[in-house]
């Protein structure tokens, strides 16, 4: 009991206590555990002090009364499913088939008769295409050809203007799309409207950039600039125009002078006096350069024009002493 106590004071004299053999089996009893069953041989049939043979078969007894419980019972397994049958990939429409070998069979003949230049017929062609398959937008283009060809512009523009709506709704390809808005832009360039010709071939090469369209956009840039300087001429404005930078040079305001004859140059550039009275303002403002160039310019459109001459002689010695020319000189 001393031995235990002390333990209990101090736990770490536990371990000096598996040295003594009665120690063992205090502990062993305290903890319900046989420890003399350690040293017992096997299969050896004594019983540990205080247990009878009794209480053995009673427990056994026990234990074997006690029914089993049942194995759980095993979840119905459902059916195999059918095999999936995959669905067969319906044919096209033989109907449409039909129709669509019947209209390439006429776009080809379409397209025969137009290299031929049997306009006619590729017409009557390329609209019995789309009657039979409204579902390719070439059939119209090539039929916007066809009238272009033929001279009807009106018919050409209203035929690519179908094209690209038709186009747009099925996502056709944008080249046909920009070949459909260039062929406006011809039409409306043979049709002499150079404003929506450029309008068209724009929307064009935003589609698709070709260098043919692009030729043809600053062909008709080229026309359009052309036709708007001979729109802007008027001899009566030039006239008028002119007179104000008289009044404006008598003034002394050779600046507004200058812008005066400008616009007298612009309403009638056939005029030899508003080049030469713009020389005299130019040469009253030291540009000399300019002067001469406008005294040359008067020659060339009025050689009869005495006026031009006399400027361009008396230019020609200031203008060798002018600080630009020698630089020109220096530089040549």
């Amino acid at each position: 009991m001393m031995q235990l106590r002390a333990i209990q004071q101090n736990p770490a004299l536990a371990q000096s206590a598996f040295n003594d053999a009665r120690m063992i089996t205090v502990l062993g009893v305290l903890m319900g555990i046989d420890m003399q069953g350690f040293a017992r041989e096997e299969g050896s049939d004594e019983l540990p002090p205080g247990v009878r043979p009794e209480d053995i078969q009673s427990q056994s007894s026990r234990f074997e009364e006690r029914p089993s419980s049942p194995p759980p019972a095993r979840a119905a397994q459902p059916p195999p499913a059918p095999d999936v049958q995959m669905a067969e990939a319906e044919p096209e429409d033989d109907e449409e088939t039909k129709a669509k070998k019947e209209a390439e069979a006429e776009k080809k003949k379409g397209a025969e008769a137009y290299k031929a230049r049997r306009f006619d017929e590729a017409e009557a062609a390329f609209s019995k295409a789309w009657d039979l398959w409204p579902n390719d937008i070439t059939f119209l283009t090539n039929l916007a050809a066809v009238h272009f060809e033929k001279g009807n512009y009106d018919a050409c523009i209203s035929t690519c203007e179908k094209a690209i709506e038709e186009g747009r709704s099925v996502r056709a390809d944008y080249k046909i799309i920009a070949k459909a808005l260039g062929r406006i832009g011809s039409a409306y360039q043979r049709k002499g409207d150079l404003a929506n010709s450029v309008k068209f071939y724009e929307k064009s090469l935003t589609e698709h950039r070709t260098p043919d369209i692009l030729n043809k956009l600053r062909e008709v840039e080229r026309e359009k600039a052309d036709a708007d300087k001979k729109a802007y001429i008027n001899p009566e404005l030039s006239d008028k125009a002119r007179e104000e930078g008289n009044a404006l040079f008598k003034a002394a305001d050779f600046v507004g002078s200058v812008k005066a004859y400008t616009e007298a140059i612009k309403r009638l550039p056939t005029d030899p006096r508003a080049y030469t009275n713009r020389a005299a303002a130019y040469t009253k403002l030291v540009a000399l350069p300019e002067a001469l160039k406008d005294a040359e310019e008067a020659i060339k459109v009025d050689k009869t024009y005495g006026k031009s001459s006399t400027h361009r002689t008396l230019l020609g010695p200031p203008l060798l002493r002018h600080p630009m020319h020698a630089t020109r000189r220096s530089d040549g």
